[in-house]
């Protein structure tokens, strides 16, 4: 009989209610255990999804019969795979040359210099593919397409849009009962997602729900059934591999356990150290080993680092003291590594998918310091040009299996899921740099959220020494970390305050309307309801910023609205007054600039009559205005801008001409999903549609600009491909344009958001809307405190009239 703790208790209590619930679990604190306690107090059936096949073993041993334990793979197996029996048994894996010629690939793709064999292009098809299986979406897209080194983004998106097709009939092939390309356990499950299979359970327990496959989410999302998540959203390591955090938006109870029956209190603080660097709310407090300590280790079981190169560098310091040593996860990618290293070193072409393109070395090593997008090929280089690929190849083959190992070294990511009763950790966690003013960058979320992994792998001894660094760190925070609450963070917009919890907006919502949770699980609830977004599936980087804007002037441009003040501060700025870090030459800012204010100019007469302009020109100029936009959100030109290719005879013509297709049919079919929801705003009259208001407390703060008041109704519009990831933030910043309406001007009575990639709309009255928040004043009451909160004045008399 398992001896449930106060919080395992309130977990089986809250999971008897047949409410769905989430249950944030802290590293060792007994998630399984607590699991089985829910499973033990019904007799419905139950369906426990593992996260991989050991963990489902282990469950299928502890649950009772009413729990069947199963993962999602072999969900997908029993009610898809099953019929795909005959070609996972006879798949093998296929030259390039083979799986090009199945495809029709004939003719080799030239990119400037470069040249993509055809054996090539099939390797990256299959990779779109197996891509598209990791994701929600509903067809194969250019998107899907992995990042090639050596070519740059406009090289990277004409591939994308070349391969695209045969991607598609790749996917077709892989469907078929009778196709011929290799199948694997990846595209049957993909298949069961798009099935939107119902699950024969009374109650669902979805395990390591922070790092979730997408297409498992979808499932475990649309179900009827009781639904229990559960996790620790600060072990969330694997967003890089596109896995999502179910939990933190999951529209349910949140309980916690703190309890780690892992490791003992100094551990425990440790961990506690670093959560608060993830942004956690969960603290945990040890009651594992009474010997558990912080300590400088000589021989432990385990040393976690940062990456291969970090780990590759222990392996080599404890061979070469004799010690036999395991590497998590062997050591085949590296091996492979360094034979392309060899070949191209001796001016020989690798088949490696990291380094084919390259001739030689020399190219593969200016490449990596001169593309910034080149990070994790910076890491390769480094990790070749640090060792010497013959030394990294002898080290691998070197190598013991855990059993005979004395110390098992593993990167901090591999080590999920793992413990050890010792363990160092190693090299490769750094502090996090200075910036060009001198002032230390705030520490990563997932950083954090990594090392906290690390050192809670431990049960008895941890060596931390590695990170000394963070002392210091938090001591510098603190100091900067004041001066900034007091000026700088004052000093931001709005939509930048509601990102800090130190920012004085935030303080100011969290202490007076304290309780978003609530609104935050209606929200989730509708978006639950809404239908897949439309979305460019034709290019491989979408300039999704942009498209955003567009839409929010396309919905402006049909109420009769111009564009908003932003795109005019842009266009100034453009112009050759202003310190515009990225911008060229003095002549083609000026031309830069003509084009803006004809932009605008021609946008004017069409509202006024005087010109009348169709959809595709509209979207056009619509694409263009985002540019100078963001010029003055981000006070640059950043990379990628479309104002960076211009020339001094730059006109609005050529401007528009270079819109992609992609964004002008993006553009309408948002726009065409407008007509049903916008339709009675279009017909109020003038004088009740306000587009881009601002308000009187604006100028409190950094600025504050919403996109809409329409009769009342203060909405703002998200061009969001994913939903349920809005939350404190969206609503947070819905609350705050309705305080800082200081003396009523919009007479607001109602707010909400508008979803332009699924045309829907949820809004609530304000005064639900407050009281679901936790407010306990009068509206007028709380515009004046916040008055006084950012005008800095100390007192205020409860009254029903703002102060001015």
């Amino acid at each position: 009989m398992i001896q449930a703790t106060a919080e395992q208790q309130a977990a089986r209590d809250a999971f008897a209610s047949g409410d769905d619930l989430a249950l944030i679990a802290g590293a060792g604190a007994g998630k399984t255990s607590t699991l089985v306690l829910m499973g033990s107090a019904t007799r419905k059936r139950g369906l426990y999804m593992a996260y991989n096949k050991a963990a489902a073993e282990d469950a299928r041993r502890r649950f009772g019969g009413n729990v069947e334990c199963r993962t999602s793979h072999a969900l997908a197996y029993q009610a898809v795979g099953i019929r795909y029996k005959r070609r996972l048994e006879n798949s093998p894996r296929r030259p390039g040359k083979e799986t090009a010629r199945l495809l029709g690939l004939t003719d080799v793709v030239k990119e400037g210099a470069v040249q993509i064999a055809q054996a090539h292009q099939a390797r990256l098809i299959m990779e779109m593919v197996a891509r598209y299986c990791r994701t929600a979406d509903l067809e194969v897209s250019a998107r899907h397409m992995a990042r090639v080194n050596g070519l740059d983004p406009g090289a990277q998106d004409r591939l994308s849009q070349h391969l695209l097709p045969y991607a598609r009939r790749a996917w077709e092939d892989i469907c078929a009962l009778d196709g011929v390309l290799k199948f694997d356990h990846e595209h049957y499950m993909k298949m069961w997602g798009l099935s939107r299979p119902v699950l024969s359970a009374d109650f669902i327990l979805l395990d390591e729900a922070q790092d979730t496959n997408p297409v498992v989410e979808e499932v475990f999302l649309a179900q009827d059934a009781q639904r229990v998540c559960v996790g620790d959203p600060a072990q969330q390591i694997y967003a890089w591999r596109n896995a999502r955090d179910v939990m933190t938006g999951f529209p349910a109870d949140h309980l916690y356990l703190t309890e780690s029956f892992r490791f003992g209190p100094p551990i425990a603080d440790e961990a506690n150290r670093w959560l608060a660097h993830a942004g956690s709310e969960m603290r945990l407090t040890g009651r594992g080993p009474g010997d558990s300590a912080i300590s400088a280790l000589d021989h432990p079981d385990a040393v976690l680092c940062r990456g291969n190169a970090d780990a590759i560098r222990e392996v080599l310091t404890h061979l070469d003291q004799g010690i036999p040593v395991a590497l998590v996860g062997g050591g085949k990618e590296l091996r492979r590594l360094a034979e392309a290293a060899i070949d191209l070193k001796a001016g020989r072409r690798t088949s490696h998918p990291e380094l084919f393109l390259f001739a030689n070395w020399g190219e593969v090593q200016d490449y990596a310091d001169s593309d910034p997008e080149a990070q994790s090929l910076r890491t390769i280089v480094n990790l070749i040009d640090s060792f010497g690929p013959d030394t990294i190849i002898d080290a691998v083959g070197r190598l013991s299996d855990e059993q005979d190992a004395r110390v098992i070294v593993s990167t901090a990511h591999k080590s999920k899921g793992r413990e050890w009763n010792t363990v160092r950790i190693g090299a490769g966690f750094h502090a996090p740099p200075f910036d060009e003013s001198g002032l230390q960058r705030p520490l990563r979320l997932d950083e954090a959220r990594l090392i906290y992994v690390a050192v809670t792998r431990a049960r008895h001894v941890l060596d931390q020494s590695s990170l000394s660094w963070i002392g210091e760190y938090e001591k510098r925070a603190a100091e900067t970390g004041s001066h900034a609450s007091t000026e700088t963070l004052a000093e931001l917009p709005l939509t930048g305050q509601l990102k800090l919890s130190e920012s004085p907006v935030s303080r100011f919502m969290a202490e007076h309307l304290p309780h978003v949770g609530p609104l935050h699980v209606q929200y989730l609830k509708f978006a639950a309801t809404l239908p897949h977004p439309v979305q460019p599936v034709d290019v491989r980087s979408p300039a999704w910023a942009a498209l955003g804007h567009a839409i929010d002037y396309r919905l402006r441009l049909s109420l009769g609205s111009d564009l908003g003040h932003a795109v005019s501060h842009g266009v100034k700025m453009v112009g050759t007054g202003t310190h515009l870090p990225g911008a060229p030459d003095a002549a083609t800012r000026a031309a830069l600039q003509a084009a803006g204010i004809e932009l605008q100019t021609l946008l004017l007469h069409h509202l006024d009559g005087a010109a009348s302009l169709g959809d595709e020109q509209l979207s056009r100029l619509c694409f263009v205005a985002a540019s100078y936009e963001a010029v003055y959100r981000t006070g640059r030109l950043q990379r990628g801008s479309m104002l960076l290719g211009a020339t001094p005879q730059i006109t609005l013509s050529e401007l528009t001409a270079t819109v992609p297709e992609y964004a002008i049919e993006d553009l309408d079919r948002q726009f065409a999903l407008s007509t049903e929801p916008f339709a009675a705003l279009r017909a109020l009259p003038s004088s009740k549609q306000i587009c881009g208001p601002t308000f009187a407390g604006s100028t409190d703060l950094g600025g504050a600009d919403a996109d809409f008041i329409l009769d009342g109704l203060l909405l703002d519009c998200k061009a969001t491909r994913h939903p349920r990831s809005l939350g404190r933030e969206e609503i947070y910043q819905l609350a705050g344009y309705l305080l800082l309406d200081y003396d009523d001007r919009y007479r607001i009575t109602r707010l909400g958001l508008y979803l332009a990639r699924q045309g829907a709309m949820i809004a609530w009255s304000v005064e639900e809307f407050l009281q679901a928040l936790g407010c306990s004043r009068s509206l007028a009451s709380l515009r004046g405190l916040l008055q006084l909160k950012l005008r800095g004045r100390r007192t205020f008399a409860d009254s029903p009239t703002p102060i001015r």
